[in-house]
């Protein structure tokens, strides 16, 4: 995280402070595109936490990934390519795709657009997958960090922070 610090270092101080009990321990941050960060967390219990902060140590977003949120059914959300012999669907070859095409299903029938996404920075024993930021038609933003085989970890609406260490004034 050495060289993270100074370019995420607002979000790092705040996603650490916004947990409940003692603060989580960084795993990694990446640029959410947006002008903010999102930042992985592991806690005492080794749980894995995903915040999204902006860079005024606005947090937007603090969930704790714990299952995939799709159960499963992602890959059937998705439109096939082809089949396999078995009959199963055969997803494109495109991972970010496939994450997008998660997220949207996500949000059932609500038309979407992709804000931002990229490659989520996790790496080693972690699920490595996408952050995906969605639009509505209705202007509601949502947060999606998905994985190539279309499971869904995370979906949060971003709207107003949830906490703020901007000053006030």
């Amino acid at each position: 995280m050495g060289d993270a610090a100074p370019r995420h270092g607002s979000a790092l101080t705040a996603c650490r402070a916004a947990g409940d009990g003692e603060p989580g321990e960084i795993v990694t941050a990446v640029d959410d595109g947006r002008g903010g960060s999102l930042v992985w967390l592991s806690d005492a219990d080794t749980n894995l936490w995903l915040c999204s902060a902006d860079a005024r140590g606005s947090v937007h977003a603090y969930d704790l990934i714990f299952e995939d949120l799709l159960r499963g059914a992602g890959a059937a959300l998705l439109p096939s390519v082809s089949v396999d012999r078995g009959g199963k669907p055969v997803l494109p070859a495109d991972p970010l795709g496939i994450a997008q095409g998660a997220c949207r299903a996500y949000l059932d029938d609500t038309e979407s657009a992709v804000l931002s996404s990229g490659p989520d920075g996790l790496e080693g024993g972690w699920i490595p997958g996408y952050f995906v930021f969605l639009e509505t038609e209705a202007g509601d933003t949502f947060l999606c960090n998905a994985t190539p085989n279309a499971q869904v970890w995370v979906f949060a609406r971003i709207d107003a922070p949830l906490q703020s260490s901007a000053p006030v004034g």
